[in-house]
């Protein structure tokens, strides 16, 4: 074989390579622009604003001497104070990544506390909740790397682990 079909030989198989990336290129950016507008739907004329999700850090949680409260965007606040706090549980669904899917749920005798994962003052709470006699961090392991409903009890009053 001649030097010269060599390099006839690699220069097309260069050319070959340049033009599959090439594309391989448009192709991925074209899907990606179908599925951004199936999203927005837009159709190909002006773009919809998503819907917007309110952020769970705009949930803001308060701990204090005699209890927890966890204050909603929406104006909506709850509390359970620690006395009468009965259990510790926490909620999944397979609502997310696009939804809130990871819930703290406080149940007190008189009052309840849901609080979804990302709020503003939830690592404060988890160390609170990890004072308490016999909390079950396992569960919360479990909990995390769940996608399905499920509900995972952490803690309950009168039971050590």
């Amino acid at each position: 074989m001649d030097v010269q079909a060599v390099i006839l030989a690699a220069v097309a198989a260069l050319v070959s390579v340049v033009i599959l990336a090439l594309v391989e290129r448009w192709w991925v950016h074209r899907t990606i622009k179908r599925i951004m507008a199936s999203i927005t739907g837009d159709g190909g004329g002006q773009a919809k604003e998503p819907p917007r999700l309110i952020p769970k850090s705009l949930c803001v949680v308060q701990l204090s001497d005699t209890g927890v409260s966890c204050a909603h965007p929406e104006g909506k606040i709850e509390t359970v104070e620690w006395d009468d706090l009965q259990r510790v549980e926490v909620l999944t669904t397979d609502e997310g990544p696009f939804a809130p899917d990871v819930f703290w749920i406080l149940h007190g005798s008189r009052s309840g506390c849901v609080i979804p994962q990302g709020a503003t003052g939830e690592r404060e709470l988890l160390e609170r909740l990890q004072a308490l006699p016999g909390f079950r961090n396992e569960a919360v392991i479990k909990a995390m790397s769940s996608a399905v409903h499920q509900r995972f009890l952490c803690w309950e009053k009168g039971v050590r682990a």
